[in-house]
């Protein structure tokens, strides 16, 4: 039986990124896959994309990365800038799906599609609509789907699938059902991952395979001082996700 961490949505959270690898050392796990959105909203871009490549077995394209590469906004060009020319390119060769087997199961990680990165399936959304995900053009239908891109970790079974958000490393928010009355967000605002444990690499035989959901709390006001002393651009939407979870879209 083997371990695999499955992260995403670092969001350029260096904290919370030193945080959850320190868990996943002290599990004793070696491999790590990560779902995509190395970049934007925070502050260390450079020092995330640096570590998730030496981290990292497996990385996928988030639909952030794709904004870094190439869209004009002030957010956006900061970072773009601040990664520089050779951490773009890596970021621009990342492939936008990972399949892999482990005990039987037929397991494909992506951001949020198999083919499109901005293709948003939340976990309120209908059974039909998450069926989409488990959709492929060369009938190479996977068991287990893992992502991220909502920022919300939830599991799912239906219809002999089985659909499982990791959650977000850097950013996690709430889209809905968010109460201005609650002053204390601190169940809410950590660090998570996900663990798969069976047989990696296991095509034919069915074996045990277990998912387990983690959260950690980190050091929230230290990664506020990091994104204050950089200065980047839309710090201050950066600081209300960290402290309230209010998805800044939403911020009213």
């Amino acid at each position: 039986m083997e371990k695999i961490a499955i992260i995403s949505d670092i969001h350029s959270n260096i904290t919370a990124f030193n945080t959850v690898l320190e868990d996943i050392e002290s599990r004793g796990i070696k491999r790590i896959f990560c779902a995509g959105d190395l970049v934007l909203k925070g502050s260390s871009p450079c020092e995330v994309v640096d570590l998730a490549k030496q981290k990292c077995e497996v990385i996928v394209k988030g639909n952030a990365d794709e904004g870094a590469i190439n869209e004009i906004t002030p957010h956006k060009t900061w970072h773009r800038e601040t990664l520089g020319e050779e951490r773009i390119k890596f970021l621009d060769s990342l492939p936008l799906y990972f399949d892999f087997y482990m005990s039987g199961s037929l397991i494909r990680m992506f951001h949020a599609s198999k083919n499109d990165t901005h293709f948003r399936i939340m976990d309120f959304d209908n059974v039909q609509d998450k069926m989409k995900l488990f959709e492929d053009e060369n009938r190479v239908v996977p068991d287990i789907i893992l992502y991220g891109d909502i920022h919300i970790q939830y599991m799912q079974k239906f219809f002999n699938k089985t659909l499982v958000n990791v959650g977000s490393v850097g950013n996690v928010v709430e889209f809905l059902n968010h109460d201005d009355t609650i002053k204390d967000m601190r169940e809410t605002l950590q660090a998570y991952y996900t663990i798969l444990e069976g047989d990696y690499g296991e095509k034919e035989k069915k074996k045990s395979l277990s998912i387990q959901f983690v959260r950690i709390p980190y050091d929230i006001e230290k990664e506020i001082e990091i994104a204050k002393s950089k200065n980047s651009a839309s710090v201050n939407n950066y600081i209300l996700e960290l402290t309230t979870g209010i998805y800044r879209k939403n911020k009213k």
